[in-house]
């Protein structure tokens, strides 16, 4: 991995559940043992059900959450190993977009000042007249207009919504940009509006860009790589090509079937079964393979032994018994 990019290795997030006074607390593991690279100007896109662990993974690589046995390095600096005053000097480097963009906006602040916070923050020695200047910047690439920097966050669309907090996020020009569910509040229309800006501010600016949704369709439109999280684990990690030409995972499968297409490659899926009943709690886990108890193919192995992320030759990481026994031999 380049300096220039990110890089992550064994991140994990564990939580203490309290029961109450007199009861041990139960352990939920979040995130286990991801790995995860993204070059500069690529997107990775992170995809999976609710309670996947998507956003812990995210806001652990923020410090927003505790990491165990991580090291993320971001332009060569092992974020991990910093001291908070360390790691407040490259945090401007490392933005974060969110999923409800009214909910991620102050009601009781103007536009310009809503984008301008982040300045007021990191970038102290910045007079009045070059803060304005920025945030003008800022508008101006999202495709606000110059007069809605007086109007208060209710006076916009969900859209335009968006378009404030992507502004927000670029106006200390990062390298990083974490897209939690951004476009999930969004209707279809506006989806690809706001996706098409990402990528046109990603060509600008070279960002690189970690892309969260549940939505795979939404996902494969932005994505260079794409990553299947399954209660914490990676099922599969693939270049996006190779994921939707021949997914290998049951779980991928399972939701490529899922995404509405006209693609004969992705129609064929359709004809896939069902992963029958919910997601086991991520308190208690399933032994063996985490997805044996909703998976089609399970066998003995499935369930006793947890399987290993193995390489295939066309670039894809599959965590599967089954798939894996495809692999040519060396």
């Amino acid at each position: 991995m380049s300096e220039a990019g990110l890089s992550v290795r064994n991140l994990t997030v564990n939580y203490s559940i309290s029961r109450g006074p007199l009861a041990k607390p139960d352990q939920l593991r979040a995130v286990a043992d991801v790995d995860l690279d993204i070059a500069p100007g690529k997107t990775l896109g992170i995809v999976g059900e609710s309670g996947c662990g998507k956003s812990t993974l995210a806001r652990a690589i923020l410090r927003l959450e505790r990491a165990e046995g991580a090291t993320v390095v971001w332009r060569g600096a092992d974020v991990g190993s910093l001291s908070d005053a360390e790691f407040r000097r490259i945090r401007p480097d490392m933005q974060m977009i969110f999923q409800d963009p009214l909910a991620s906006l102050n009601p009781r602040m103007r536009v310009a000042d809503i984008i301008a916070e982040p300045l007021l923050t990191h970038r102290r020695d910045l007079g009045r007249v070059e803060r304005d200047r920025l945030v003008a910047e800022a508008m101006q690439r999202v495709g606000l207009r110059p007069e809605m920097a007086s109007r208060f966050p209710h006076e916009f669309s969900g859209g335009q919504a968006q378009r404030i907090g992507i502004a927000r996020a670029i106006v200390l020009k990062p390298g990083l940009l974490i897209c939690d569910e951004a476009v999930s509040a969004l209707d279809v229309s506006i989806q690809a509006q706001v996706l098409a800006l990402l990528k046109g501010l990603q060509r600008e600016m070279g960002l690189s860009i970690l892309f969260i949704s549940h939505d795979l369709a939404v996902v494969r439109h932005i994505s260079d790589d794409i990553m299947v999280l399954y209660l914490g684990r990676v099922a599969e990690y693939a270049p996006r090509d190779v994921l939707f030409a021949q997914p290998r995972h049951p779980y991928t499968q399972a939701l490529i079937a899922s995404v509405l297409s006209s693609d004969p490659n992705i129609e064929r899926m359709h004809q896939s079964p069902d992963i029958g009943p919910d997601m086991p709690s991520p308190i208690n886990p399933p032994s063996g393979c985490p997805f044996h108890t909703r998976c089609s193919r399970v066998e003995a192995q499935c369930r006793s032994e947890r399987p290993a992320l193995r390489q295939w030759p066309d670039g894809a990481r599959v965590a599967c018994h089954v798939a894996n026994r495809a692999l040519p031999v060396a």
